[in-house]
């Protein structure tokens, strides 16, 4: 998802990276501007804090609310299946995010 597709009263954007060790979750805004973020352990169990770390975001933002959802990490591509998200490469993730907060940065 990119700004063009965005438009002032969009919403909010869901992003998920569920590792091995921990889920880390960040909701952002229209403008990209962070509204929570959270680093959740698993403790071995990343799908029931999956669950549990959505359901509260859910109460938060109503569905109706939520433009996008975009998983990174080991469990991501398992993660889009249950939550209906997009699976995002975390090197193109990491490349874009720094794209955006350094746009003219470059690389060797």
């Amino acid at each position: 998802m990119n700004s063009s597709t965005l438009t002032p009263d969009a919403g909010v954007i869901i992003g998920l990276d569920i590792g091995s060790v921990s889920l880390n979750t960040v909701v952002i805004d229209e403008s990209f501007t962070i509204l929570e973020d959270w680093y959740d352990y698993v403790h071995g169990r990343p799908f029931n804090v999956l669950y549990d770390r959505l359901t509260n975001v859910l109460q938060n933002h109503p569905c109706s609310s939520i433009r996008g959802l975009a998983v990174t990490g080991a469990g991501g591509r398992l993660a889009t299946g249950l939550t209906g998200g997009l699976y995002v490469n975390e090197i193109i993730a990491q490349a874009t995010s720094a794209s955006r907060l350094f746009p003219d940065a470059r690389t060797a």
